[in-house]
């Protein structure tokens, strides 16, 4: 708040104008990862949907017509 040059009182008094105006908070709250940040945690622990044992084995299914690729979690 202080590099925005407010205090705390003035922000706390605009986030219940915002409310009032508004009928809404201003920000969407969460309680879990988005899927972005549930992919990169995933890939920085090693947590992958599937293993394929050949470049052609991942091709074919790459490019398999339906949707059901081993490479996506559901």
């Amino acid at each position: 708040m202080k590099k925005m040059g407010i205090d705390m009182t003035t922000a706390t008094k605009m986030y219940y104008i915002y409310i009032n105006q508004h009928g809404k908070l201003p920000f969407a709250p969460s309680t879990g990862r988005s899927e972005l940040d549930q992919a990169v945690y995933e890939a920085k622990h090693h947590q992958y949907a599937g293993e394929y044992n050949s470049l052609e084995e991942f091709r074919k299914d790459l490019y398999s017509p339906d949707d059901t690729h081993n490479y996506i979690r559901n």
